[in-house]
C-alpha cells in the first residue's frame, strides 16, 4: 500500500501551504476533510477536485456532493461528475507528480494547487491522512467586509446628514445675526434722531442770538 505525500498551497499565496500524507486506498473525501481541517476552515460547503495538467488547467471534476440538478442529470448521462466518497486516491494518480486544483466553497472560490511530491513508506504507528508539514498561517475563511461596509455607511451618514444640534446651532446663529442687525438698525435710528435734535437746538439758538442782537441795537 502506497502513501502519497501532497503539497497543498493557496493559489494566491504559495508561501502558505500544507504537506499532507494519505493512503492510496483512502478516498478524495478523506483528502478533502484533512485539507479543510489543516487550514481551520469549516466543513459546511461543497468542494471539488479537478484533475490538472502541468499548467493548472482544470480537467475532470470530482465533487464532494452533487446538487439536485446534477442528480437528475446523472440519470440521463453516464458522464456525470465523480463523487469523492466513491473515488480512491490511487484511481486518479497517473503521474509521479500528479496535479489537482482544489476549490472549496464555489461561492467564495477558495482555490488551492495540489501536487504529489513523492510516495513515502507506510508508518505503522501513524494515523492517515495526516498533516506532515504546515507552513504559514491560513487567512480567515470569512472576511469582515459587511461590518466594514456598515461602519463606512454610518460615517458617511454622519458627515452628510446634519445633526439636530447642528441645526439648532445654525438657527441660533441666524437668530443672533438677526438680533444684531436689528440692534444696529435701532442704534442708527436713534443716532439719526439725536442728530435731528441737535440740529433743531442749534437752529433755535441761532434765532435767539438774532433776536438778542436786535434788542441791543434798539436800546
Amino acid at each position: 500500500m502506497a502513501i502519497y505525500r501532497f503539497k497543498i498551497a493557496f493559489e494566491d499565496n504559495e508561501d502558505i501551504y500544507r504537506e499532507i500524507e494519505i493512503k492510496s486506498t483512502q478516498t478524495f473525501e478523506d483528502f478533502h476533510n484533512v485539507i479543510v481541517q489543516s487550514i481551520n476552515f469549516d466543513n459546511q460547503h461543497n468542494s471539488s477536485f479537478f484533475i490538472s495538467d502541468d499548467y493548472w488547467r482544470k480537467g475532470d471534476e470530482i465533487v464532494l456532493r452533487q446538487t439536485d440538478t446534477e442528480s437528475r442529470k446523472k440519470q440521463e448521462s453516464e458522464a456525470s461528475k465523480k463523487l469523492m466518497n466513491k473515488c480512491k486516491m490511487a484511481s486518479l494518480i497517473d503521474d509521479p507528480h500528479q496535479k489537482f486544483v482544489f476549490v472549496y466553497d464555489p461561492k467564495t472560490g477558495w482555490t488551492f494547487t495540489v501536487e504529489l511530491l513523492k510516495i513515502v513508506p507506510d508508518d505503522a504507528k501513524a494515523s492517515y491522512p495526516r498533516v506532515a508539514k504546515s507552513v504559514g498561517e491560513a487567512p480567515k475563511q470569512h472576511k469582515a467586509t459587511t461590518v466594514a461596509a456598515a461602519t463606512l455607511d454610518e460615517e458617511d451618514l454622519d458627515e452628510d446628514e446634519p445633526h439636530v444640534d447642528d441645526a439648532a446651532y445654525e438657527n441660533a446663529h441666524s437668530e443672533d445675526e438677526t438680533a444684531l442687525l436689528e440692534s444696529e438698525e435701532g442704534e442708527e435710528e436713534e443716532a439719526s434722531e439725536d442728530e435731528e435734535m441737535v440740529d433743531s437746538e442749534e437752529g433755535d439758538a441761532s434765532e435767539f442770538d438774532d433776536h438778542s442782537e436786535e434788542h441791543f441795537e434798539e436800546n
